[in-house]
């Protein structure tokens, strides 16, 4: 896992958020545009397989084709609102690890007229292609480490919510553009397109290249790159009319356009891309729709991309009667999406089209316009876009609600006799502590000697943050060094989110250079104080007297000391930490009045187990926390010893968290490296 930066200036903030913009943006039009037009996303890899020769991958084809942009539009959406904030930058890195390499590759070897990177929707070169891809990984990896900085919209409860709402859409505009036609049509051929005028008053001329065996032709404005080798030049007649746009049809090697005469009224263009691919019924089906616009007056013509031999196989094997004849195999499919599929041309202008199976013939010949169907994947898009965003916007007031907090907050009062009795055992487990004491569950942060004070601020802030959308069963506190007490008092809600300064001096005032005392800890508006540490025991030398003092002055100053006790490895392994810990404990508080030490918290602290590989176990930490309440009883009682909170502070992560906190003397953790990480430190906290 990277590390994480602390975003510590606006730029750096503002960069992150530009690039989430831009990088997810680019995602989301990438995804949604291919989405839209499944068939041209299916061409396309095609294309790519039939390039690198990769013919036994042509099966799996329809999955690549819908699984590529579903991810590509998640994945965009998630970075550009904050969603798995790790986990989205490393998806599309890993995406980037694949599309880099091809994009370097086909802008050098040019096995594909263009990368099909945003469908037919916008055409990128493979030159500028290469240059897109290698900026947005550029902009990943300088996002991986800081994208954490800045929160989502949504937050952590509800973020599933962010998977499944947009992935839903996203497959409902896939099946809207693969049953009827793409919701936007990004090809030539648009509705109200002309392709044949009898009114044609200038020539223009195609061009034949032949690339791999396969003819194609182009007009002067689209000719294909230098892989493809000249044939042959033929000329058309174009009219003077801005929304003309030729089709070439062949009859063998003849071209006979302007024979078919697609001016001439009503003609419906039945297209079959690939004659090998449909299914010997649907003959049926087809011979029937030529019967029935034949007997309306209409006339029918089927267009192929395959060779003289397949068409004579298929008039053998369909009884077709109807005229089939040739064209451009990549003209066809630009024409109209699938396979079959109708396009109707009123006096040579396109009017209509669908696919075979949702095509509306027989509405259109009963009387109804044709335009009436014109239209309708936009109405199904606004709708469904509609839907999305209202949804996602109900989630969002839902998700920041304060009435959502207080509700959660109930449910979860409710939840164990809601629950059946085999799943509730865990819970009655896990809350026995809380029915049977009054004690408090406290997560406390001790950060020690890190963070400047505005990495500190900021590192408060997103704690303050996380807390506001949760209802913790545990009090939360930070422990920050003395250089950010006031700030962090500032700019957190101390109601929800204690602090503590790490340590105070054993004086009350006086000549004391680079001390602090207990009242001036007070002064900045920390409620605790972390005494006894085995940091300030080891380095600093601090003795059992000298921490009496301090608990003292903590004490008259009205802070809670959380004072942490706890053996080193020899002691450990010689068996006399139990004398240690109770030696500590007694040193330093056994003069307290029964009342004093009530205020008191106490962190065990397994000095043995933090940076030396080992580790200590839930029931080594049970077994020292229940001879310490043990020790407390023996000298103030049962009731007192009860009401004492007792952390463990060796190495608690989000990982044993919620094993350590099910002990029932564990009332919570110190926590060390993990508070430096809001996410780590509220795992934590969400472990209760």
């Amino acid at each position: 896992m990277a590390t994480d930066f602390k975003l510590k200036t606006k730029w750096e903030k503002y960069t992150v958020l530009a690039l989430r913009f831009v990088v997810g943006a680019t995602f989301v039009v990438s995804g949604f545009v291919k989405a839209v037009d499944l068939w041209g996303v299916e061409y396309k890899i095609a294309d790519y397989l039939t390039a690198f020769g990769w013919d036994w991958a042509k099966p799996y084809i329809g999955i690549v084709a819908v699984m590529l942009p579903l991810v590509e539009f998640l994945a965009g959406l998630w970075l550009f609102i904050g969603s798995f904030r790790r986990f989205t930058v490393w998806l599309m890195l890993a995406m980037m690890a694949f599309l880099l390499p091809l994009s370097a590759y086909i802008a050098f070897a040019n096995p594909v007229a263009d990368c099909g990177c945003f469908g037919e929707a916008f055409v990128v070169s493979n030159g500028w292609t290469l240059v897109k891809n290698i900026l947005i990984t550029a902009a990943l990896v300088f996002l991986l480490p800081r994208n954490h900085g800045l929160r989502s919209i949504y937050g952590p409860a509800v973020q599933w919510i962010t998977v499944l709402l947009p992935a839903v859409y996203l497959l409902l505009i896939m099946i809207v553009g693969y049953n009827w036609q793409p919701i936007f049509d990004f090809r030539p051929y648009k509705i109200g397109t002309t392709i044949a005028d009898d009114s044609a008053d200038r020539s223009d001329f195609l061009f034949t290249y032949e690339k791999d065996g396969e003819r194609r032709d182009f007009d002067v404005d689209n000719l294909p790159d230098s892989t493809w080798t000249f044939v042959d030049r033929k000329q058309v007649e174009v009219a003077d009319n801005d929304n003309l746009r030729r089709i070439a049809i062949y009859d063998g090697e003849e071209e006979v356009t302007d024979d078919v005469r697609l001016a001439d009224g009503d003609v419906l263009l039945l297209l079959i891309s690939d004659i090998s691919q449909i299914n010997v019924a649907y003959t049926f089906k087809l011979n029937e729709l030529y019967n029935n616009v034949s007997e309306s007056g209409v006339n029918l013509i089927c267009l192929t991309g395959n060779s003289e031999s397949e068409i004579v196989q298929w008039r053998e094997m369909s009884m077709a009667d109807y005229p089939i004849y040739t064209m451009d195999s990549s003209e066809l499919k630009s024409l109209a999406r699938g396979n079959p599929a109708v396009v109707w041309l009123r006096d040579g202008t396109v009017l209509y089209k669908s696919t075979m199976d949702s095509a509306d013939i027989d509405d259109i010949l009963s009387g109804k316009p044709a335009d009436e169907f014109v239209g309708r994947e936009l109405h199904v898009f606004i709708w469904l876009t509609t839907l999305l965003f209202a949804a996602m916007a109900l989630l969002l007031f839902i998700n920041r609600s304060p009435l959502l907090i207080k509700l959660t907050k109930r449910l979860r009062k409710n939840q164990n006799k809601e629950l059946p009795l085999h799943q509730n055992s865990q819970n009655q487990l896990n809350n026995h502590k809380q029915q049977t004491k009054m004690r408090k569950n406290i997560v406390a942060g001790n950060w020690k000697m890190n963070t400047t004070l505005q990495e500190g601020v900021a590192l408060a802030k997103e704690v303050n943050e996380a807390l506001k959308t949760r209802t913790p069963n545990c009090d939360v506190i930070i422990g920050v060094p003395f250089t950010h007490l006031a700030s962090v008092a500032a700019a957190i809600d101390t109601d929800k989110l204690g602090l503590s300064a790490e340590n105070c001096a054993d004086k009350v005032s006086g000549a004391y250079t680079g001390e602090v005392s207990a009242a001036m800890v007070a002064s900045t508006g920390a409620k605790y104080v972390i005494l006894g540490h085995s940091e300030r025991r080891q380095y600093y030398h601090e003795t059992a007297e000298i921490l009496k003092e301090k608990v003292v002055l903590a004490l008259a100053n009205g802070l809670t000391p959380i004072f942490c006790i706890g053996e080193v490895l020899e002691e450990r392994e010689n068996g006399t930490y139990f004398d240690v810990v109770k030696a500590q404990v007694e040193g330093s508080l056994f003069d307290l009045s029964a009342e004093d030490f009530g205020k008191i918290v106490l962190a065990y602290e397994p000095v043995w187990a933090i940076g030396t590989g080992k580790t200590a176990t839930a029931d080594q930490a049970q077994e020292i926390h229940a001879f310490i309440r043990k020790t407390i009883a023996d000298k103030y009682g049962a009731e007192v010893a009860e009401n004492t909170s007792i952390l463990y502070g060796g190495s608690c992560k989000p990982t044993n968290a919620k094993e350590l906190f099910a002990k029932p003397d564990v009332d919570g953790g110190l926590i060390g490296g993990a508070a430096l990480k809001a996410d780590s430190f509220m795992g934590i906290v969400d472990a209760f």
